[in-house]
């Protein structure tokens, strides 16, 4: 099992009123430095993740107490935060630090400086700049941001034997973005969009905010095999292994017995395993009667899992 490296808080003490603005030029000629470096000689991403913007007409507030990061007498301060900001920046996280060689800067510390005036106190929203002062500030090479664009439902009913059924598909669509900290332009950009299906009934339905926060999950998957999101991030690289090495891949879509295709050859039935070069992509199909169709552009990495779920057929 693979180890990712986080980035843990460390002592953050509050200088004195002179030392200020000369650590914060420090820092930040530091940072640039490092951050051209990693640019010019291939070091590993540090990866930042901000909070999402939220576009969509849904809002769910969370609060919970978060460090100041200041000081160690500064008492530590409570926090709301939309839901919806959160949960993509949870899984940008989760998945980024499935990528062998890339450390995410800890969020403890993120939200810490969110807090601190010199970045206007915010506590959600984080526009470009202050994304690059956060970069700068705790030594990020790179940024993932962006924002969710719309979250809607659509509804179809059927009725029969006095129970009424409504197919409910959730459709989402998310801005993503990777910013170079040292040079401050983007490195990618992607509108990604998804979707997720429900059935409700008379009896009973999934909350809205689970099929929502299920519907971005859906929607930032498709990042997990998108090879120009992989290489914006690995610095060119496409894997940390030889291209010729063999990795085994595991195919555990839902449901199982889903007919799995590599590069247009039928190669099994789900649950599988199967061993495949590294370092190059390769095209994937999953299908079953009765379920629309998947199709995806993987680059085997060792210890890969495609847990796709299919959705309902019309």
């Amino acid at each position: 099992m693979r180890t990712n490296a986080i980035a843990q808080p460390g002592a953050f003490r509050r200088p004195g009123i002179r030392g200020i603005g000369a650590m914060i030029a420090l820092v930040a000629t530091m940072a640039n430095g490092q951050g051209r470096g990693a640019q010019e000689a291939g070091e590993k991403p540090v990866v930042l993740v901000p909070p999402f913007e939220n576009q969509s007409r849904y809002h769910e507030t969370m609060r919970f107490e978060a460090a100041t990061g200041i000081a160690p007498d500064r008492p530590d301060r409570r926090v709301s935060v939309d839901r919806y900001s959160e949960v993509p920046r949870s899984l940008l996280e989760d998945m980024l630090g499935q990528l062998r060689g890339v450390t995410i800067i800890a969020r403890q510390r993120v939200d810490a400086l969110l807090g601190d005036p010199r970045f206007g106190g915010a506590g959600g929203q984080v526009d470009t700049e202050t994304a690059i002062r956060l970069g700068t500030q705790l030594c990020a090479n790179l940024i993932v941001s962006g924002g969710i664009v719309d979250l809607r439902d659509e509804r179809r009913q059927f009725q029969g034997y006095g129970i009424q059924t409504d197919n409910i598909e959730v459709q989402c669509s998310i801005r993503v973005r990777l910013l170079d900290v040292a040079t401050e332009t983007v490195r990618f950009s992607k509108l990604v969009k998804g979707s997720k299906s429900y059935l409700a009934t008379t009896s009973g339905a999934t909350s809205t905010s689970d099929r929502n926060f299920a519907a971005i999950e859906a929607t930032l998957q498709q990042l997990e095999h998108d090879s120009q999101f992989r290489t914006a991030i690995l610095g060119g690289k496409s894997g940390a292994t030889d291209a010729d090495e063999l990795v085994e891949v595991e195919f555990a879509p839902k449901p199982e017995n889903s007919d799995i295709e590599i590069d247009g050859k039928y190669v099994g039935g789900s649950p599988l395993k199967r061993r495949l070069p590294s370092g190059t992509e390769h095209k994937v199909r999953i299908g079953k009667g009765g379920y629309k169709s998947w199709e995806g552009i993987i680059v085997p990495e060792p210890g890969m899992r495609i847990t796709r779920e299919l959705e309902p057929g019309r």
